[in-house]
């Protein structure tokens, strides 16, 4: 296949090199930030492959007329040639129209295609640049989050990541928070694994009180046991493996309904009352449609009269309608919902 002619593409070519040296250079030195320099370089290709279309376009109709002409001149010397003349004259009229009505029309169908692709992409930039800023606020209120959880307390080991699967630090915040105003004796968390340690870590830090983690995999359960004992923390959290077990709720007069999804095996939370802070945190959501939904009916008349439950998650629509229904079943409680990067309903009694 003929490649095209080094006239046509190497102008763009060394324009589109210079362009990304020289962002390198202002990106680096700081004169710009990263994400402006990241727009302005996608503009700047933008800019550049419009150039090469109207580049195109404009070789086109140069060529068009380099054809007009040479078709003249043949008009010319076959002026003689009756027939020929005729047919030539013909094509020529047929060029004029070509090169008068559809070379136009192609120019500004091409700068309305630059116009179009320039507006398209301005959009797709600005909500890049939104997404990104927002990206990094959340990150950065993380930072601070995590760097108040360290400062609070004090690990002397390296701690285990938070975020993704594990809670997020500002929901930590909240609960930590809590332990540090009302120094509750037992603490119950729905999951486990990082936010075992960093409970735990604070639990011991006030001085007081004891974690009961429920983890329905049993090799994360093995796991999360060996975290904790790696942070020496085995004498305040305890890890139970609860495996799901079909649940039901109760009717009124107290009988089981013919419904039921997978909750926690119940045995592994019959000795626990008086809980002062429950964080639900799991099941995971793919279980069931509301797999968190049984903590409430379950664990809830196992609170203290001083209890806080606090719910993750509530940015999913599951777990919007499961504090829904919390509060519907227990109108004891009122609910605050506070900004996370999750979603966070912190319940307590009224």
């Amino acid at each position: 296949m003929r490649m095209p002619s080094p006239r046509l593409w190497a102008p763009p070519a060394v324009a589109g090199a210079v362009g990304v040296a020289v962002l390198g250079v202002l990106v680096a030195n700081g004169t710009v930030d990263w994400i402006a320099g990241v727009q302005l370089l996608a503009l700047w290709g933008l800019a550049l492959a419009v150039g090469l279309l109207l580049l195109v376009v404009r070789r086109i109709s140069r060529n068009m007329d380099r054809l007009g002409r040479r078709l003249e001149k043949y008009h010319k010397s076959a002026a003689s040639e009756g027939g020929i003349a005729q047919r030539l004259e013909s094509m020529h009229r047929m060029l004029r129209l070509v090169r008068d009505n559809d070379v136009p029309s192609l120019h500004a169908d091409a700068r309305q295609l630059g116009s179009k692709l320039m507006e398209e992409q301005r959009g797709r930039f600005d909500r890049l640049t939104k997404h990104v800023t927002e990206q990094g606020r959340r990150d950065y209120q993380q930072q601070v989050a995590e760097r108040e959880l360290r400062e609070f307390i004090a690990p002397d080991r390296f701690m285990p990541a938070l975020r993704g699967w594990a809670a997020s630090p500002d929901v930590l915040c909240v609960l930590v928070e809590k332990i540090r105003e009302r120094r509750p004796g037992l603490v119950v968390e729905c999951g486990s694994g990082a936010s075992s340690v960093w409970l735990g870590l604070a639990l011991r830090r006030v001085g007081e009180g004891r974690l009961v983690a429920l983890e329905h995999d049993e090799r994360y359960a093995e796991l999360s046991r060996d975290l904790v004992a790696a942070h020496g923390l085995s004498d305040v959290v305890e890890v139970r493996y609860a495996p799901l077990r079909p649940w039901s709720p109760k009717d009124p007069e107290g009988e089981e309904e013919a419904q039921s999804q997978p909750w926690y095996d119940l045995d592994a939370i019959a000795d626990l009352t008086d809980i002062d802070l429950l964080f639900v945190d799991g099941p995971p959501g793919g279980t069931a449609r509301l797999a968190r939904y049984p903590a409430g009916p379950v664990l809830l008349p196992r609170c203290s009269p001083r209890a806080v439950v606090v719910l993750d998650d509530t940015v999913r629509t599951a777990e919007q309608e499961t504090s829904d229904r919390w509060l519907a079943d227990h109108p004891g409680f009122d609910r605050v919902k506070v900004e996370t990067e999750k979603g966070t309903h912190v319940l307590t009694r009224k």
